[in-house]
């Protein structure tokens, strides 16, 4: 591709974000969707958008197929109808190329759940990557890692609201934390539990002890340089101390079974199962009680929810003991009065 047909290719991209935008569109990752689509069509050699037709866009989705669970790529195929219909209204194609798209078959999606001893290892490690810092500004860094892990790994967030959290967010007195307009613009306040905020606590003593009161970052996790921790910077922080310890798996796949990585957002998974088992072994109504486990995960719908809740083999004792409680006494009595008659 030329460099006047790539400038051109990139220009029409950068076009139709501006009338994705004035449409009303808010989704974070049509600029990413455009990036691939934008690499994957240099490498074909495509000079003009117009010449793309539906036997390459097919190879494309079955590129996309390869790694991405059908949901993922469902969005990027959603972005690529939209920019065609784009291309149609401007004249810059003469027909739909995304017609020819196969439909999706629905992956089966296993995300890793942590167990015990691994988040045990975790601790320890984060442990002695702080006592191993050099300086008290890496040394900090280290801290707020160890911070956002715990918070990630205790009240199920997403790692985009750990990342956005601000100091004034975080209330000691009340052990609250306000995470203001999240996925799909939601805000929240959730409690804390009582060991999640006296991490908080100690950390904060120790970026106030180096930042000041102003601190010159209103951010709550900061990086080394003093500015706001980014979300790739935790990410990759979290998986280069799972190599570390061999915990790291990569995500992989088995005919249209996913098997999610020892990514940060497993813990999100891990966290909602694990309170599913707690309100089994404490006999609780788990089917009322499933609505505040959705708000509190930041869900406007329950179902929504049940992404995140998974049989796991301590689930399934636990249920099957509850089921034996309440049920087979029942069957019991009724049967032996049968015999009575």
């Amino acid at each position: 591709m030329s460099g006047a047909a790539q400038a051109e290719l990139t220009a029409t991209l950068a076009r139709f974000v501006d009338w994705a935008r004035e449409q009303g569109w808010r989704y974070q990752m049509v600029p990413v969707h455009l990036r691939h689509l934008g690499r994957f069509l240099r490498r074909q050699g495509v000079q003009e958008l117009g010449d793309v037709d539906g036997a390459l866009l097919r190879e494309y989705q079955q590129e996309l197929s390869v790694l991405r669970s059908a949901a993922t790529v469902q969005g990027y195929l959603s972005t690529l109808r939209a920019l065609w219909r784009y291309l149609l209204k401007e004249e810059l194609a003469s027909e739909d190329a995304t017609q020819g798209l196969r439909p999706l078959r629905s992956d089966y999606f296993i995300p890793h759940l942590y167990g015990a001893q691994e988040l045990q290892r975790f601790e320890r490690a984060t442990r002695a990557a702080i006592a191993q810092s050099c300086g008290p500004w890496q040394r900090l860094s280290r801290r707020a890692q160890h911070t956002a892990f715990g918070l990630l790994r205790d009240c199920g967030l997403r790692v985009s609201e750990a990342c956005r959290l601000n100091v004034n967010d975080f209330d000691s007195w009340a052990r609250t934390l306000y995470i203001e307009r999240t996925k799909f613009f939601k805000t929240r306040h959730i409690p804390l539990p009582r060991s999640t905020c006296t991490l908080l606590e100690q950390y904060l003593r120790h970026r106030h002890r180096l930042m000041g009161d102003s601190g010159g970052s209103s951010a709550l996790f900061v990086s080394r340089c003093g500015r706001r921790l980014a979300r790739g910077a935790l990410e990759a922080r979290f998986k280069q101390l799972q190599c570390e310890l061999g915990l790291y798996r990569p995500r992989h796949r088995q005919g249209r079974t996913v098997f999610g990585s020892t990514n940060l957002h497993a813990l999100r998974h891990s966290f909602a199962t694990r309170t599913l088992e707690r309100w089994h072994r404490q006999g609780r109504d788990v089917e009322a009680l499933l609505p505040l486990l959705s708000g509190y995960l930041g869900h406007s719908k329950v179902s929504y929810t049940m992404h995140y809740l998974h049989l796991t083999p301590t689930l399934r004792q636990l249920s099957s003991e509850r089921f034996a409680q309440l049920v087979l006494p029942r069957l019991d009595h009724r049967g032996s009065g049968d015999n009575d008659e």
